[in-house]
């Protein structure tokens, strides 16, 4: 062992020794493996992310139980603006020592309030006008990050004298830590996008350690030339490979931490967190530190396992290998069946079985680089160049073309995740933006008075609101068919349900039953219904069953169809006018002063700029994403370009020597690399399209296809081939000089 140390420690000072082109060499390696530890940390921080969230939302939650009377009140309220929702605690204070909640130092007495950051960059900022005056109250502090759930969280603590001891009662503030986690579509899109940019790191940590081979080789054949063993001169060889992994975990760490700072100005909710948290857990981080230098390493020693090391020189022997393609298959397959049997299991707060989802992609993506090399070699077998430059381009592939296409896997990776990714977001992004402009036709705003709030006041309040047309009350009722589900009851006169839902020829006597989402009735004519305030039961009467796009799912029931049913709250809807802006804001205000009694929905609400910006800036970041990695990835393929064209220079000089012009050499340089990429562009798109079909639909969306979004990522590929042959040209005339004829 004290010899294998030795051997390891002995590359690594002749790796940082030496000339210029030593540290040019490290550097660069540094920098590539750099990259991909960065993004091996992100990706290890995510547990940490996810874990403080659950944690400070456990520890926010109310404790409503307890010994002796409560020492606080408290009224949950969730007021909407646009398309944003300030959520928050109306509170007040019984005794000196009541609980206080996280991330305040103290309870707001009354008129008092405690905002967010957030919250409160939004209040002092012209586009938050039109929320001030649901907010009176005096601002006494700032809510600290141990009660946010992420920097952008629009929440407060206010206090207000009004609230009644009913069910109010707060004895403490946590409870144990229960799930918590992200949105199944969030967490599904993360799954695949953490599988297609940690691919290519891995591809490109392997290549890098051979980077300038040329000056390693004349050391190696040095080295034996001394007295060194075979076996030895391996290993001081891997620990010039081993350098190059300690300088790229510096540099990644100093990314990581350079970047990290800047995470919390990330807008969309979801996907921002507070940079203190954003830290890879210890065993992550350990298995990081310790992960990328051994794979170097090990990389080092399985890349020379074919390699001769003699005094004189370094032979690589590259005798083909005929590969099967049974076992190939077997990930391909086992990833499609494990996806299949997932199809339908998902629900909108509810994440399909993880395991087999995590798996099935995994298994889909990694049968990319698998069954590449045996296609590219069955490819380059069957071709026949029509043009000098196409025929050694093939004849070389023929020779090799394992190693093209291991390194081309890593780009077909980040293609066919990058199309199952658009493919994702433009399903979904095309089923909300139709489900905003299907409600957008409602435009209504919907109160909810709380039990026991003054229903007329607050009536009168929004008759006095601009933009406001009309009233309607609708009576409500709610309670569990004998089927075991709920149901909600809507009594009110056509004018009111009209304003629900699209109802074709309302009269009063019938009744309506409105489809839930997942296309079945909410009620059917003789069902059950048990009242959950009452514990009465009411048989359903006849009913028409009309869809629920737009409406609100449940019964409408005209008065003369609801003898003998009675109800438990009271709903108002305002009509609003379309031309009025903001109509339904100034609606809100109108009643401001009834703060935390009654809660609002805006029916009318278009969010579909908001869901715009949301899907833009996701797409944006899995664009600079797939960029990262792709140029990993064609890092990784110009060193096996570089590397091949040094392993050649005496044929390509012997060649130019005999009249072979340097263009057609040029030219089967970009046949080389242009053969592998076309056909991994061809076997990534249609694994990337049929991924993206088979994750749609797990997830219950409908399939659409992002073209300009997957004609970009495939333009880059390509220019990447071109950029990629480019810098391989000053090589390939030092090579092809009369230098490059000398012999040994």
């Amino acid at each position: 062992m004290k010899r294998v140390i030795s051997d390891l420690a002995l590359g690594v000072r002749l790796a940082v020794g030496g000339s210029r082109k030593s540290w040019a060499r490290l550097a660069l390696q540094g920098v590539g493996i750099g990259l991909g530890v960065a993004l091996l940390l992100f990706a290890a921080s995510l547990p940490s992310v996810i874990d403080a969230r659950t944690d400070r939302q456990a520890a926010r939650e109310i404790v409503a139980e307890g010994n002796g009377p409560a020492p606080l009140l408290a009224e949950h309220q969730s007021h909407a603006f646009r398309s944003d929702y300030a959520t928050g605690y109306y509170l007040k204070a019984l005794t000196p020592d009541a609980p206080v909640p996280p991330g305040i130092d103290r309870v707001p007495g009354d008129g008092e309030i405690f905002l967010s950051p957030a919250l409160a960059r939004l209040l002092d900022s012209p586009r938050g006008e039109l929320l001030r005056p649901r907010f009176p109250q005096k601002v006494v502090g700032t809510i600290s990050q141990a009660g946010l759930q992420n920097p952008n969280e629009l929440t407060f603590y206010a206090g207000s004298a009004d609230i009644r001891e009913d069910d109010n009662a707060v004895h403490g503030w946590g409870v144990a830590r229960q799930g918590g986690g992200m949105h199944p579509v969030l967490w599904l899109l993360s799954v695949v996008g953490l599988v297609v940019l940690l691919f290519p790191v891995l591809v490109f940590v392997g290549v890098a350690t051979r980077l300038a081979a040329a000056q390693r080789d004349r050391r190696l054949a040095a080295l034996r030339l001394v007295g060194a063993a075979a076996s030895r001169v391996r290993l001081i060889a891997s620990g010039e490979s081993l350098a190059g992994a300690l300088a790229g975990l510096v540099v990644g760490f100093g990314i990581f931490f350079g970047v990290r700072p800047f995470v919390d100005r990330i807008s969309i909710n979801e996907l921002s967190a507070f940079p203190s948290e954003v830290m890879p857990t210890p065993a992550l981080t350990l298995t990081v530190i310790v992960a990328v230098p051994v794979l170097a390493v090990v990389t080092s020693l399985l890349a020379m396992r074919r390699t001769i090391i003699e005094p004189l020189g370094v032979v690589r022997d590259q005798k083909p290998v005929r590969r099967r393609v049974w076992w190939r298959l077997v990930p391909v397959v086992a990833g499609v069946a494990l996806l299949v049997s997932q199809i339908g299991k998902i629900t909108q707060t509810e994440k399909p079985n993880q395991w087999p989802v995590v798996f099935g992609i995994v298994l889909l993506m990694l049968g990319i680089p698998v069954l590449l090399p045996w296609l590219v070699e069955r490819v380059v077998f069957l071709m026949k160049g029509r043009t000098p430059a196409l025929q050694l381009a093939v004849r070389w592939l023929q020779l090799d073309s394992g190693t093209a296409a291991r390194v081309v896997g890593g780009v077909a990776v980040v293609l066919a995740g990058t199309v199952t990714l658009q493919m994702m977001l433009a399903g979904v992004e095309q089923e909300v933006q139709a489900k905003e402009k299907k409600q957008a036709a409602f435009h209504y705003l919907s109160v909810k008075p709380r039990q026991g709030a003054d229903t007329n006041g607050i009536a009168a309040a929004l008759e006095k609101g601009r933009g406001v047309t009309a009233l309607h009350r609708v009576e409500q009722a709610w309670g569990q068919l004998d089927s075991g589900g709920y149901v909600t009851l809507n009594i009110a006169p056509c004018a009111a349900l009209t304003k629900q839902a699209t109802i074709p020829n309302c009269t009063d006597g019938k009744a309506y039953s409105v489809r839930e989402s997942t296309g079945l009735p909410a009620a059917q004519a003789g069902d059950v219904v048990t009242f959950r305030h009452s514990g009465e039961r009411w048989t359903v009467p006849a009913v028409e069953v009309i869809e629920g796009t737009g409406s609100i799912p449940g019964l409408l029931i005209t008065p003369a169809a609801a003898r003998g049913l009675v109800p438990f709250g009271t709903e108002v809807f305002v009509e609003l006018d379309p031309a009025v802006p903001d109509a339904a804001e100034h609606a809100r205000n109108a009643m401001a002063g009834y703060s935390w009694q009654v809660y609002s929905y805006f029916g009318g609400q278009d969010d579909t700029d908001e869901a715009e910006r949301v899907f833009g800036v996701v797409r944006r970041a899995l664009l600079a994403g797939s960029l990262l990695t792709l140029l990993v990835a064609a890092a990784s393929l110009l060193v096996v370009a570089l590397e091949q064209v040094r392993e050649r220079r005496r044929p390509l000089a012997v060649m130019a020597a005999s009249g072979v012009p340097r263009g057609t050499l040029a030219r089967s340089l970009l046949w080389q690399n242009a053969v592998p990429l076309a056909i991994s562009t061809a076997v990534s798109l249609a694994t990337g399209i049929g991924l993206g079909v088979l994750v749609i639909r797990v997830i219950g969306a409908e399939v659409a296809f992002d073209w300009a979004g997957i004609g970009l990522i495939t333009g880059i590929v390509v220019g990447l081939t071109f950029a990629v042959t480019a810098l391989t040209l000053p090589s390939l005339r030092r090579a092809t000089g009369a230098l490059g004829l000398r012999t040994e």
